[in-house]
């Protein structure tokens, strides 16, 4: 089979054999593909930038017995900032994994891509932000997967009493092995609109948006909380920062 170009973000590298590299790649067209990178970890390889995670790529790919193997690639976008601290290497670490976790070939694969490179770009450009992009991507993967409603802040059945500022009582239901749970958070007026906002907004402007550090924090509570339970897992990668 010929050779064929496709656009993705290593999502993952894993050693492979003494030289060789596998690539987890999110493709736009293709889902999450693994690629034989062979070679790239000699030195002086030409490929060996394929090792580093969370660049942006084009890549030409050979198919043999139904497994992919790098010919050859080019940066599009290195994100290589990412690695300038603890912080934005935890994020990123996050992103992956749920990437790992939910789209595979999905028919959502087209907006998660889409999401994970402006999400790697943003968090490579802006240190400050790691928190605020984590609960971003957290709340809109959540809606690319359908998991999530828009809150009428106007709505009598959100609202709960007696607290001013306005304070919203919002439900999380879902599935947790073979359980149905279901519980309650409280949050700011601030937090529920920017949740509406990560829903539906432009993603080249989802995650130049800014908050208070309240706000963050709860973003960052209740946005994980919803992704463990709706994807079954404990994603609980920020413990190290001890935030």
């Amino acid at each position: 089979m010929d050779p064929f170009n496709c656009r993705g973000l290593i999502i993952r590298t894993n050693d492979y054999k003494e030289k060789d590299r596998l690539l987890s790649v999110l493709t736009s067209d293709r889902g999450l593909i693994t690629i034989c990178a062979k070679g790239v970890a000699k030195p002086g390889s030409s490929l060996g930038f394929v090792s580093m995670p969370y660049m942006l790529c084009d890549f030409v790919v050979t198919v043999s017995h139904g497994y992919y193997y790098l010919k050859d690639a080019s940066i599009i976008e290195s994100n290589s900032r990412i690695m300038e601290s603890l912080e934005q290497m935890t994020v990123a670490a996050h992103i992956s994994s749920c990437l790992m976790d939910c789209t595979l070939q999905s028919e959502n694969a087209k907006e998660a891509y889409e999401l994970a490179v402006y999400a790697y770009y943003n968090l490579a450009n802006n240190k400050d932000k790691y928190l605020l992009i984590y609960s971003a991507f957290n709340w809109r993967l959540l809606t690319i997967a359908g998991f999530t409603i828009l809150y009428d802040l106007n709505e009598p059945a959100y609202k709960a009493t007696g607290n001013k500022p306005a304070r919203y009582m919002i439900n999380i239901s879902g599935t947790e092995g073979n359980q149905n749970k279901t519980f309650n958070r409280l949050l700011d007026e601030p937090s529920v609109r920017a949740l509406n906002y990560f829903a539906t907004c432009d993603l080249k402007r989802m995650f130049t948006s800014s908050a208070d550090k309240k706000t963050e924090e709860d973003l960052k509570d209740f946005t994980t909380d919803y992704l463990s339970m709706h994807f079954e897992k404990n994603y609980d990668a920020l413990s190290i920062l001890k935030i």
